[in-house]
């Protein structure tokens, strides 16, 4: 009988040991047995080392690096895989018990480089919603909306890490933007099935409209092909953009215009629009 190609998961951490331990059993748990789990401990102050410690399992690997972020945690695992493959998870969401044993089975069956599946979204008011909403099942082309595509729902070949790190200095949308790049020279296919359960609190670096900015000031230098190669993801930016504005108009008025100069940006056809808000917002006093 043929062996299992060995799958290493790289999951960074950082303070997060009130729910570390559900989120590496989940990865422990697999019916893909033929793992390794890399545990990298971004500079924790807290207990994760000690919760870590108590887990009894071969396959655990713990490491400790210097506070660098999510992403160095990430390229700093990859880099110690052993595996063919490659997959990451994050320290406080969950793996369905069956997520590796389905995404090995269409890498090896439809060949892409990477697989990524749907993840379910719990929200701190209670609802949920599945990422990303706008993909369907099969490969991943530039006429898709990029976002909501997690790291935690990630599987590539070995190779890819090697030729395409996160990069680090992504305030926020660190998985939109590898998977943008990656996209320019892999094939990526996603899976509609929901195989991760994703949970977001209050305090959430997605809530910060700063950050979300600064993120796509970034994407427009790096990528300046952007907004006319991927349409659809030029959109979904330039509604954030929008919807970033209009916060902005409440807590801060005079840091509100730089958000429709880069939404104009993305998307040059859309000044009537943005008139049209302009001129609603005047008239209910927002």
């Amino acid at each position: 009988m043929k062996e299992l190609p060995l799958v290493s998961v790289v999951v960074p951490c950082y303070n997060r040991a009130a729910v570390l331990e559900q989120s590496v059993r989940s990865v422990l748990a697999q019916s893909y047995a033929e793992l390794e789990l890399i545990l990298v401990d971004d500079g924790s102050t807290d207990r994760t080392r000690q919760v870590v410690e108590k887990i009894k399992d071969a396959r655990l690997r713990y490491v400790y690096q210097q506070n660098a972020g999510a992403c160095a945690a990430r390229n700093y695992g990859a880099a110690l895989a052993r595996g063919e493959y490659i997959a990451f998870h994050d320290s406080d969401d969950v793996w369905h018990s069956d997520k590796l044993e389905k995404q090995m089975r269409v890498m090896q069956e439809k060949h892409p480089d990477i697989v990524v599946c749907k993840m379910k979204r719990f929200n701190a008011d209670g609802s949920t919603v599945l990422y990303p909403k706008r993909i369907s099942e099969g490969v991943i082309s530039a006429k898709d909306d990029l976002f909501g595509i997690g790291t935690q729902t990630i599987l590539a070949r070995r190779e890819v890490l090697k030729a395409e790190q996160f990069f680090s200095e992504m305030p926020r949308y660190q998985d939109l933007e590898w998977i943008y790049r990656v996209l320019h020279r892999f094939t990526i296919y996603c899976m509609e099935e929901p195989m991760v359960d994703y949970y977001i609190g209050a305090d959430s670096i997605s809530r910060s409209a700063d950050k979300m900015y600064a993120a796509f000031v970034l994407l427009q230098k790096r990528y300046p092909d952007l907004r006319t190669t991927f349409p659809a993801l030029s959109l979904h930016i330039t509604r954030d953009l929008l919807a970033g504005w209009k916060e902005m108009r409440q807590k801060q008025p005079g840091e509100s215009g730089k958000y429709l100069a880069l939404a104009r940006y993305y998307f040059p056809g859309i000044g009537p629009c943005i008139r049209s808000l302009k001129q609603f917002s005047r008239r209910s006093g927002t």
